[in-house]
């Protein structure tokens, strides 16, 4: 079976985790999660710019990608599959590096939801791991309200740039569950 290479992304708590375990369960992948550079860049190289914010931040979203684009030239070269995934890059800025024949692109989001629905649901499954549960109420409302209005944002660059979008908003297990049906 031929399955090509994996890029993932989307906001924080739209289930990235999730969509690349299940598609982990069914090939033969290599994951790479960007989160855990992001950390690195942020407190081994603050001067670089790369931070790991929950929201993205849009400097940084195009730094990070400019970082992967050599580790994609690699990874295409590989016989071996990956799936990459990061909560930290927009559409705009992985399109630039990724060939679409090679790479499958996905994005996950919550543009359909309000705040209110979003955080109900996040506490309902939060746990100590969680960087939504280190949260105050009030903080992660506002952190919500915002990657709402992100996810709408990257929902519309997905359609730009004709990538895959995934409405999360409501049921993450079910919208991901419909992709392999």
């Amino acid at each position: 079976m031929s399955y090509k290479n994996v890029f993932i992304g989307g906001v924080a708590r739209s289930g990235k985790s999730t969509l690349a375990n299940k598609i982990l369960e069914s090939n033969k992948y290599n994951h790479i999660p960007v989160d855990y550079f992001t950390s690195s860049f942020k407190h081994n190289f603050p001067e670089c710019g790369i931070t790991s914010n929950v929201v993205i931040d849009k400097d940084s979203s195009s730094k990070l990608a400019l970082f992967l684009s050599r580790v994609i030239n690699i990874i295409d070269l590989k016989e071996e599959k990956f799936i990459i995934d990061s909560a930290h890059i927009m559409p705009r800025d992985i399109v630039k590096y990724v060939d679409l024949d090679k790479w499958d692109v996905y994005y996950v989001g919550y543009p359909n939801i309000t705040k209110e629905d979003k955080f109900n649901v996040i506490r309902k499954y939060d746990d100590q791991s969680d960087w939504t549960f280190k949260r105050s109420d009030e903080e992660l409302l506002e952190i919500l309200d915002d990657l709402i209005k992100l996810s709408k944002e990257i929902e519309k660059e997905c359609l730009e740039y004709n990538i895959k979008f995934i409405d999360t908003s409501y049921d993450i297990k079910n919208s991901i569950e419909n992709l392999f049906v």
